[in-house]
């Protein structure tokens, strides 16, 4: 009787092993989610448990594929972005470089206008026309009266300078001008840096709209240059 009794237990055993427990597991693991049975777990699981179990990591492994297949299609669309990013970059370098030589030698410019002296100190011997036509002044003797015509407060007699006078060189382009003594529109338009064009004065007379008769302006009055 014994004999049998111990039998039937190890034929008990070797079922629950088989199957496992007849209980089962005492969760239900979430593959889709990231949730796994461990082996200690998973050896409770019953048959359908098992099934069940399996069929969520297929479907989990499945939805990897599918998140793997998107992520390479993105991959292959970035790719061929970058690829095209290239191209244009290639294509559009020998511009740049073109630009950049360009701008190299507008900076070389600017910086040696920028260096070119506001005042100069007349030297004995010196007239404006000589001052204006050193290189580092106006290169242009005929650009004499700009001189005179920013200095006129110190130089009565545009013939007679005298050393040690400082001169103001004005470089900018102006947006105003005082009326001088015998100036009208044709003449001030006239000077190269206002317009270096008498027929441009209708454009001064336009800007200012006090001047009610543009051939009557007062010496001191102050105009507007568009620019």
């Amino acid at each position: 009787m014994v004999y049998r009794l111990a039998i039937a237990l190890v034929l008990l055993a070797a079922l629950a092993f088989a199957s496992g427990c007849s209980t089962g597991c005492p969760r239900t693991a979430e593959p889709t989610v990231g949730d796994f049975y461990t082996e200690e777990e998973y050896q409770q699981l019953t048959k359908d448990q098992r099934e069940a179990y399996c069929a969520g990591l297929l479907d989990a492994y499945r939805e990897g594929e599918d998140c793997v297949a998107q992520a390479k299609g993105d991959l292959d669309k970035e790719s061929r972005a970058i690829a095209d990013l290239e191209s244009e970059l290639a294509r559009i370098e020998p511009q740049l470089k073109s630009l950049k030589s360009e701008i190299g030698g507008l900076e070389q410019e600017i910086a040696y206008f920028e260096g070119l002296p506001r005042v100069y100190t007349v030297k004995k011997g010196d007239f404006l026309y000589g001052i204006s036509e050193m290189e580092a002044i106006y290169a242009d003797p005929l650009k004499w009266k700009r001189i005179y015509r920013a200095n006129r407060e110190i130089i009565d007699d545009p013939n007679l300078i005298y050393p040690d006078q400082e001169l103001t060189i004005p470089r900018d382009w102006p947006h105003t001008y005082t009326v001088q003594e015998g100036d009208n529109l044709w003449t001030i338009a006239r000077f190269w840096e206002i317009y270096d064009d008498g027929r441009m004065w209708e454009r001064i007379h336009s800007a200012n709209p006090e001047i009610a008769n543009p051939d009557l302006i007062h010496p001191g009055q102050v105009l507007t240059i568009p620019r």
